[in-house]
Order: C-alpha cells, then sequence, then structure tokens
C-alpha cells in the first residue's frame, strides 16, 4: 500500500507541474499580477487586468480570505457611492493588496518607478540606461500640486493623459531594456539563416518576444543556433547567462500559433548539429558572431569589477 507523505511544494516539484491544474492557472496569474506590477500600473487596474486573465471571483474570495481583507471589501462596499458591482469590488480590493505587497517585497522597484516620474514631470522625458529617450513634452505644460497631482482645470481635463504618461515614464525603461537584449538576437538569426541558405525565417517580433518559421528538416540547427546566440556575451555584461524560451507549434499535431510543446534547447549543441549539417548536406557552413560588442572587452570590465 502507498503511504502519502504530506510536505510543501519546492519550486522544482512546481516547474515539473507547472502543465497542470491548479499549477498553470497559479502561474497564468502569477505573470499577470507580475508583469502589471513591474510595469507599476494601479491596484484598480491590477485587479482589472487580473479578471481578464482568468482570475475568478473564487480566486478573489480566497485571496480575501487568506489576508484578512474581509472589513477592507466592506468599507469598500458602504463607499461605493458610484454604484459599481460588488464583483468588480472584489477584484480592486485584492489589486490593491496585491500590489502593495509586491512592492514591499521589490521596494527598490517603486523607488525606480517614482524616481523616473519625477523626472519625467520636471524635465519632459525620460532617458534610459540602455540608451533610447521617450519625450513627453506636454507634463511640462500641467500644473502639479506638491505632491505632484494635477490641480485645477488641468486635472478635470487632463487626468487620463496623465496617467498614461506617468505609465510611458516608468516602463520605458523595462520596454528599452528588452529590446536591447533581444533585437540583436533577431538581427543575428535573420542573417545567419540567409548566410547559410536556410529556409528558416522570423516573421514577427514584439518586444523580446519574436516568431519563426522552423522548417523541420532544420530544426536542430535552428534551436542549437538560437541558444548559442541568446548565450553571447554583449555589453553591459553582467556574468548572467540568458536563454531563450522556445514553445514548438506543430499544425499537424493540432497545436495553435504560441499554443504548442516547450522546448529546453540548452541541450543543443551548435558545433555538433554544424557538423552533422555540414556531413548530412555536403556543405560548409560556420558560425559567425554577429552580436555587436566585443566579448573580450566584456570580461575584462567583469574582472576589473567595473561592472
Amino acid at each position: 500500500m502507498y503511504k502519502i507523505k504530506k510536505r510543501r511544494v519546492t519550486l522544482e516539484d512546481f516547474l515539473k507541474l507547472k502543465k497542470y491544474q491548479p499549477f498553470s492557472s497559479m502561474r497564468q496569474n502569477g505573470k499577470t499580477i507580475n508583469l502589471a506590477t513591474i510595469f507599476a500600473c494601479s491596484g484598480p487596474t491590477l485587479g482589472r487586468q487580473m479578471k481578464q486573465a482568468g482570475f475568478t471571483e473564487e480566486d478573489c474570495d480566497a485571496t480575501i480570505a487568506t489576508f484578512g481583507l474581509e472589513n477592507a471589501y466592506n468599507q469598500t462596499l458602504l463607499n461605493n457611492t458610484a454604484n459599481k458591482d460588488p464583483v468588480d469590488l472584489k477584484y480592486m480590493v485584492v489589486g490593491i493588496k496585491l500590489r502593495e505587497l509586491f512592492f514591499q517585497t521589490y521596494p527598490g522597484l517603486l523607488e525606480r518607478v517614482e524616481r523616473e516620474q519625477r523626472f519625467a514631470m520636471k524635465h519632459g522625458y525620460v532617458r534610459t540606461w540602455s540608451g533610447p529617450i521617450r519625450h513627453l513634452p506636454e507634463l511640462r505644460y500641467m500644473k502639479f500640486n506638491a505632491q505632484g497631482n494635477l490641480v485645477g482645470m488641468d486635472k478635470k481635463l487632463y487626468s487620463r493623459m496623465f496617467a498614461g504618461m506617468k505609465n510611458e515614464a516608468s516602463n520605458t525603461s523595462i520596454q528599452t531594456a528588452e529590446v536591447q537584449q533581444a533585437m540583436p538576437d533577431a538581427t543575428a538569426l535573420q542573417a545567419t539563416f540567409k548566410e547559410w541558405g536556410l529556409k528558416t525565417r522570423i516573421f514577427n517580433y514584439v518586444h523580446d518576444s519574436f516568431v519563426l518559421y522552423v522548417h523541420k528538416s532544420e530544426k536542430d540547427l535552428v534551436y542549437a543556433l538560437l541558444n548559442k546566440v541568446a548565450m553571447e556575451h554583449r555589453e553591459p555584461y553582467y556574468g548572467l547567462r540568458m536563454y531563450i524560451d522556445v514553445v514548438e507549434s506543430d499544425l499537424n499535431k493540432g497545436h495553435y500559433y504560441d499554443n504548442g510543446k516547450e522546448i529546453d534547447i540548452t541541450t543543443y549543441d551548435l558545433d555538433y548539429q554544424m557538423k552533422k549539417w555540414n556531413e548530412e548536406h555536403e556543405a560548409s557552413i560556420s558560425y559567425t558572431r554577429k552580436i555587436p560588442g566585443d566579448p573580450a572587452k566584456s570580461k575584462k570590465v567583469q574582472k576589473a569589477g567595473i561592472n
């Protein structure tokens, strides 16, 4: 007879079971919450995004019970002068609490958000650490109080614009950081596909994600190339290896766009795959680094402790 032993779920357990309930729902909810809070959305906005992503009313009830938010929810109901749906108020209370907990866990993130918003309100632009500048000139012409809130007619006329521009100010550095890592990868991959005469192509790109049409005969070689390009050191380099998560969608297996099988490409070795390809196709392909920057210089800077 089997003996069932109760224990805490480890990260390794979660990763093995992430496609199964309740872990798949937890993972999706976690993605929504983490991405929304990283981009500094408000508590009510976080609640709305959680609802759209599949966070259920039952999930809200469980969260309210877990964190003892019954009094906060009841007070929100009493103050509901706009006659909002009580269910939507649950999402709002939960969103506010989860946002609060997130920034308690990562206080430096909230400091960064507020710092960049203050800079944008003062100067009318933000400058990101990776180089790009986003201009927000309308902020220079708005009137704020000492707390940084709109006042007078500007509050009545431009509140939504103001909130949007503050979000852009705090989000820009994150969005451009993604692009700095991913765009050189996409450029190097596409150039190498053409150089090697492959049929595989990149046909879509958003932020740090790109979509490829991969010819089946080239799959192993392409996965090995993806792995190699992702791990190429580029400046600034902080000693962190980068990986590409791959989801393989095969229409012949009933998959559809972005819903297929997760592939671990870290086991694909490019030297081996190039040798195999050359032997099978009587070719002579070789890998040439196309990522900008000098990897040797990055290593010297790292050793000197300057990074």
